[in-house]
């Protein structure tokens, strides 16, 4: 991600098998829905938006399930901000989902971007996971949650990449104005007040003690 302005942005979208990752990328991207992927297949996707105050490019990875430790981790350190999906409708995914968030933060701790998303809400009589669970995940790794369903609608993904990419904003801010440089910046226009509030003081206290 740029240093000084929000112009580009890297997400890797993380979950478990037939969570729906493809397919939310897709449709974030092209507004359809497409229903049948080559499983665990990797992609990188690059998607421009324009219109906003700032033009920011987005680079998404859409992960695939089965993969080595250390791409995983190369994966997450690569990243601005997460996607971390389950299906509600398969405790597996919802396992799964609980360890990726173990490996994020282990590499990356915890005050970072990510987003939990739980798919497949259309499918609610094959419920396999509660609400309160994926409020207890969310409440875990402190971070919005939403449940949606990719194959009915486009909202959903779009306020998920919505608040992820605020979220993200607010990291390049934070990471901005805790840098050695910016600090010393503020030190020294601290001392700067300081030294002019002292001067005015005594230019007071001169005129005070003329009358």
């Amino acid at each position: 991600m740029s240093q000084r302005r929000f112009t580009n942005a890297k997400i890797v979208i993380l979950g478990g098998s037939a969570v729906g990752k493809t397919a939310f990328a897709v449709r974030y991207i092209t507004k359809r829905y497409i229903g049948d992927y080559a499983p665990n297949t990797e992609m990188m996707y690059t998607h421009r938006l324009v219109g906003s105050r700032d033009d920011v490019t987005l680079e998404i990875l859409d992960t695939a399930f089965q993969m080595p430790n250390d791409i995983l981790e190369k994966h997450v350190k690569w990243a601005d901000g997460f996607i971390l999906m389950y299906s509600v409708t398969s405790r597996v995914s919802y396992q799964e989902a609980c360890k990726l968030k173990e490996t994020v933060f282990q590499h990356r701790g915890a005050d970072l971007p990510i987003v939990l998303v739980s798919n497949k809400h259309d499918l609610l009589t094959a419920r396999a996971v509660t609400d309160d669970e994926c409020d207890n995940l969310a409440g875990e790794m402190d971070c919005p949650r939403f449940q949606i369903s990719v194959a009915e609608g486009q909202d959903g993904v779009n306020e998920a990449m919505e608040e992820l990419l605020v979220l993200i904003k607010r990291q390049l801010v934070k990471n901005l104005t805790t840098t050695p440089e910016h600090v010393a910046g503020l030190e020294k226009k601290s001392r700067l007040y300081n030294m002019k509030k002292a001067f005015k003081k005594r230019i007071v206290r001169s005129r005070s003690d003329t009358f």
